[in-house]
């Protein structure tokens, strides 16, 4: 049996178990359960295969968390493609990602209606791939990393019993399928332990009265107030720095701490239920060494390759180390606690050097409501506060800020020309187009 027909199988299982997507769309509620989502995606597969889609061709979506993401993921799967899911981008850079994909197959929506079209790529040597993620890439533009069916089974086998989800869970998502954390730890461990994920297209602030689960980043959590959190059964708070005063309303609770990369597919860290501080990343979950203070691991779970202009290039250092490119110090326990990113940095025009992101997570604690707090001074010599915040909460906001650094709030047409709007912004870009 191939790892492909082994993930399938384990995935089948829960999927007719007791899996369902309870999806709530316009205002009503639509359940699928998971035979009807399996059942849908043998349909796609069946009609792919006639229409000639070779095994081994990828096929890019650019469509919302919904029953069609989890039924194209699925057929996918059953058919011997290779899934590759994209987030919400400008377009110039989906264009960017297409090229470099070079997908058989385009799905996205368009006025509305979803669109399958197809394109020249063809069938690509990509290994029995499951997925291929991109990353945030928050001084660059992301790569796209392979994860294989072999390295989310090892995910599954690492997180389920460490959550703990059964059939009588509800998970409630928060985040964008299209991104690793979501898309592994929530979407998987779910279906494969027969839990419900409720889905709103339409986000609320608070959890559903019966929510035990919760996989989401900080800024979410934030939101969150004591008889919420400490209500939830199991979950993570990851894919960013966890500040003083978020920790503190995590202390106690039945969440984790965790912390991964796209390329580390996405857990190569899990703290103890209810354990958090400052900065803390975790207890390791694979080999880790530092070197300096420069994160170092190797991973059953981790991406193989990326893909380069020419095609897949190795990731791995000599003796099959990857650099995480995060600065940390282990504690006598073996906790990892975050210092920072080795690229983070930069120099006032005084030239005094500057790591900004401890300050921007007490920031983000201390004003929840903004989507992203940002600090640089290109070629200043005062830090200067770049923040996206709603048009909503703008006036508020600017009320409520007591900060030493200059506040600078654009308007929403600038964030529209970043090359990464949803999730973590683009630092490079930032500081590039450093609103005057």
């Amino acid at each position: 049996m191939t790892d492909r027909d082994a993930f399938l199988q384990r995935l089948a299982a829960g999927m007719h178990q007791g899996f369902a997507l309870d999806w709530h769309h316009n205002g009503a509620s639509h359940a699928w359960p998971g035979q009807a989502l399996w059942a849908r995606a043998a349909r796609i597969k069946t009609r792919w295969r006639r229409s000639k889609l070779l095994p081994g061709a990828r096929v890019a979506v650019n469509i919302p968390n919904s029953p069609a993401y989890v039924a194209y993921m699925l057929a996918c799967w059953m058919g011997g493609w290779t899934f590759c899911p994209l987030p919400k981008l400008h377009p110039r850079e989906t264009r960017r990602r297409l090229q470099r994909l070079q997908p058989a197959l385009w799905i996205h929506y368009s006025a509305q209606r979803l669109q399958e079209i197809p394109c020249n790529g063809h069938t690509q040597e990509d290994q029995d791939a499951a997925l291929i993620m991109w990353s945030s890439g928050s001084m660059g533009a992301g790569n796209a990393y392979r994860l294989s069916f072999a390295a989310l089974q090892w995910q599954m086998d690492t997180h389920l019993p460490a959550l703990q989800p059964s059939t009588e869970s509800l998970f409630w998502n928060t985040l964008p399928w299209a991104h690793v954390f979501a898309g592994v730890l929530e979407l998987l461990t779910a279906s494969m332990a027969g839990s419900v994920i409720r889905v709103e297209t339409q986000r609320s602030r608070s959890t559903p009265p019966d929510c035990t689960h919760l996989c989401t980043v900080p800024r979410i959590a934030r939101l969150l107030d004591q008889q919420q959190i400490h209500a939830l059964e199991g979950g993570i708070i990851g894919g960013a720095p966890i500040g003083d005063r978020l920790a503190a309303q995590l202390q106690g609770s039945k969440l984790r701490v965790g912390y991964g990369q796209t390329e580390a597919g996405p857990g190569i860290t899990l703290g103890h239920p209810g354990e958090f501080a400052p900065f803390m990343l975790g207890y390791p979950l694979v080999q880790c060494t530092i070197a300096g203070e420069t994160l170092h691991y190797q991973s059953p779970g981790q991406a193989d390759a990326y893909l380069g202009m020419t095609g897949w290039l190795p990731m791995l250092q000599p003796q099959g180390w990857r650099n995480s490119g995060d600065e940390v110090r282990q504690d006598p326990d073996g906790c990892l606690y975050w210092l920072g990113r080795e690229d983070g940095g930069f120099s006032l025009a005084d030239g005094n050097s500057v790591r900004p992101e401890v300050e921007e997570s007490r920031l983000m604690d201390q004003y929840p409501e903004a989507e992203s707090i940002v600090l640089g001074a290109p070629g200043a010599r005062h830090l200067h506060a770049v923040v996206k915040v709603s048009e909503a909460q703008k006036a508020a906001f600017i009320r409520a800020w007591q900060e030493p650094y200059l506040l600078q709030i654009p308007e929403q047409t600038f964030w529209a020309q970043a090359p990464a709007p949803q999730g973590k912004p683009s630092r490079r870009w930032l500081y590039e187009n450093w609103p005057a």
